[in-house]
């Protein structure tokens, strides 16, 4: 495909990434993101996209649903770092739990900043910047499954803390 046809069709692949994503993301923002993502990876590959409107329609669709899916997949496996990339609170949140919210915030940063400084930054690489973990071991100089070793040092003694500040 070429790049003016593809600009022609990025209002209808923007919102079929959208919508694909919007079906597993509860988060507008977050769906947005992804679709965003979609599109720039669309754009980076658009000499090997079909010039077939409806089939660059499904790439975008799946390619959404699959960062969607793996954004998903993350929060799940660590919940506790969902907090590095919160966005502040909605206005349609009561009191309590935007205090609640403040408070966790509160409790996560003191954790984060009594970590050691390259668990801290390997947190941040991984969680943060969606780093893989090569990417990671070439920043540091140090393997992949150092980096690893690291990650979950980290994660641990994060849970560890955050727990002692709640008892």
């Amino acid at each position: 495909m070429n790049k003016q046809d593809f600009i022609s069709l990025v209002p209808d692949l923007r919102c079929a990434a959208v919508g694909a994503a919007l079906a597993i993301l509860d988060d507008c923002e977050e769906a947005e993101d992804v679709a965003q993502e979609t599109m720039l990876r669309m754009w980076e590959n658009v000499e090997r996209l079909d010039d077939d409107a409806r089939r660059a329609k499904a790439f975008a669709a799946v390619t959404a649903r699959n960062l969607a899916q793996n954004r998903l997949r993350q929060k799940r496996r660590w919940p506790i770092l969902r907090l590095l990339s919160r966005h502040d609170c909605e206005t349609s949140e009561t009191p309590l739990r935007r205090m609640e919210a403040s408070d966790a915030d509160s409790a996560f940063s003191q954790a984060l900043q009594q970590l050691p400084i390259v668990w801290r930054r390997v947190l941040q690489m991984r969680n943060i910047e969606d780093m893989s973990f090569a990417e990671i071991a070439a920043v540091l100089g140090t393997s992949e499954s150092s980096v690893r070793g690291l990650l979950s040092k980290a994660r641990t003694r994060m849970v560890e803390l955050i727990n002692q500040q709640i008892r």
